[in-house]
């Protein structure tokens, strides 16, 4: 087995401003599943849209457009995969003329084919094929406790993240969140295990 890591060691990712982090990750730290078998199963790892991963870095460097404005990003579906980086992740929508689409299609031409996910999304959670039965059953849990809401159906989907805040005592209205502005690029170098990743440089995009 191993330890699970991303084909090309180094990646692009769309990142949210600070706070906005935080509350997709109040999400993300939601555990359904309380006994795992893999050690490599639900790390916490940064909220990001993944744009592009590659071997080399100076050329996902210079792939990012120098006047690259900050990107909208809405939530689509919450799906669950079958791989441990597309394990249980929402689904973003990328139209065409969309800024996401025209970023990607910006990289595409750079880096080639390849190096672009086949479909952008935020991924929640990094579960091992050890725990596969796990995946499905967070994402039915994460419904069932109202933690994600769909709505809508084809282009029309949406999901919203219910942001319950743990340090908070007593009942709270959980703020949702349909979607971010990407405000910053990060270069990660994703070696060994998730918590070891390397932010190796951050873009900060303009408003």
């Amino acid at each position: 087995g191993g330890m699970p890591t991303p084909d090309r060691g180094i990646s692009l990712g769309l990142v949210p401003d600070v706070e906005t982090s935080k509350k997709i990750e109040t999400t993300m730290k939601v555990r359904p599943v309380a006994d795992t078998q893999s050690p490599s199963s639900f790390p916490r790892f940064h909220p990001h849209v993944t744009l592009a991963s590659s071997t080399d870095a100076n050329a996902l460097r210079a792939a990012i457009p120098s006047d690259q404005k900050s990107v909208p990003v809405s939530f689509k579906t919450l799906e669950v995969g079958d791989k441990y980086f597309m394990s249980v992740f929402v689904a973003v929508h990328s139209p065409p003329d969309s800024p996401l689409h025209l970023l990607r299609e910006h990289l595409r031409a750079a880096l080639g084919g390849r190096a672009i996910p086949t479909l952008p999304h935020l991924s929640l959670y990094y579960i091992d094929e050890a725990d596969k039965e796990a995946r499905e059953y967070t994402a039915r849990k994460l419904k069932s406790e109202l933690r994600v809401l769909e709505s809508g159906r084809g282009e029309d989907s949406a999901v919203k993240l219910a942001c319950f805040y743990d340090d908070i005592e007593g009942e709270q209205d959980p703020e949702l969140i349909e979607g971010f502005a990407g405000v910053e690029v990060w270069l990660v170098k994703c070696e060994g295990p998730v918590p070891d990743w390397e932010i190796m440089e951050k873009f900060p995009l303009s408003c």
